[in-house]
């Protein structure tokens, strides 16, 4: 749905004025679509269910207690408990924001604890899976040449698809190999791409009939959508022969781990990737561990 079908459907509830403040506000401190629209979602789900309990209660006489009945409701429907730590953090970020801007004095909802999720570690692919698509999935077609360019630049910089489909001719600086990347938030970071990733790209702009701004397109000269993206690593998956599913965040999440394992400090994957918070990179050194454990497990005599 988009965000201003959500915003339309705000509309039927009771509080619609107070979502689309937060929604404004949202806009302002830069937040992105994706995250704009889950928040909106979940604060929308939460206040009809209020209005269907109690019909005629007032913002700030909701309470902790009906979060709790609303969060149960979802539980039985099967709603998985990730999705329901993000609807605790929706709505307590909007109930943040009431207080702040003078709507309610204050609430007991933004001292609910959020519930505890499993944790899923990202996948990463193993390298040798990697260099086998990026070695033997690619003919000299003109195509061919544009989505080995792709994928080694997926791979060589941990970029999201998003950054990869913005990237314009300009934020590439070939003579040192850097890129810049528009992340979350329109925040740009500075990385290097690496040689290999720097030479495919040029060698798809030497094939390609059209000079767009874009430096990834379609043949036409428009600028490829995320789904393109991913049916482009589909078929170079099949090509390769290569058993593992991949996306362009399997790539990421694989980038960011092989640079661990090579021993690469987290604070710099942390840069590169463009985390905000040091916790978010941290994932990736339970993903090692893993790793560190399964060898030992295999190979030392003392494991078992």
């Amino acid at each position: 749905m988009s965000l201003e079908n959500l915003l339309q459907s705000s509309e039927k509830i009771q509080f619609s004025k107070e979502v689309t403040q937060f929604y404004k506000y949202l806009k302002v401190i830069n937040r992105s679509d994706n995250t704009i629209r889950g928040y909106i979602q979940d604060i929308v789900l939460f206040l009809r269910h209020v209005e269907k309990e109690f019909y005629e209660k007032r913002l700030e006489d909701i309470e902790k207690n009906d979060l709790r009945d609303f969060l149960a409701s979802e539980l039985s429907r099967g709603v998985s408990r990730r999705s329901l730590t993000r609807r605790v953090s929706s709505t307590k970020a909007f109930f943040r924001f009431l207080i702040k801007q003078g709507s309610i004095t204050g609430s007991s909802i933004i001292n609910v604890v959020s519930p505890k999720g499993e944790r899923k570690l990202p996948r990463a692919v193993p390298k040798e899976e990697i260099f086998c698509i990026l070695t033997g999935a690619f003919t000299d077609s003109q195509l061919d040449i544009r989505n080995l360019a792709i994928i080694s630049f997926l791979y060589g910089t941990g970029a999201r698809v998003s950054e990869l489909i913005g990237l314009n001719l300009r934020d590439i600086d070939f003579r040192t190999g850097l890129v810049a990347l528009r992340g979350k938030g329109n925040k740009t970071r500075l990385i290097p791409a690496g040689e290999f990733a720097v030479g495919k790209i040029k060698d798809w702009l030497d094939v390609r009939q059209t000079c767009p701004d874009a430096v990834f397109t379609s043949l036409s000269g428009r600028r490829l959508s995320a789904r393109q993206i991913r049916n482009i690593i589909n078929n170079a998956i099949k090509k390769a022969s290569v058993k593992m599913r991949m996306s362009p965040h399997t790539i990421r999440h694989s980038f960011a781990t092989h640079m661990l394992d090579n021993g690469v400090d987290i604070r710099i994957v942390q840069e590169l990737l463009g985390h905000v918070s040091l916790s978010t990179t941290q994932i990736y050194t339970h993903v090692t561990m893993e790793r560190l454990k399964a060898l030992y497990d295999r190979y030392h005599p003392h494991a078992r």
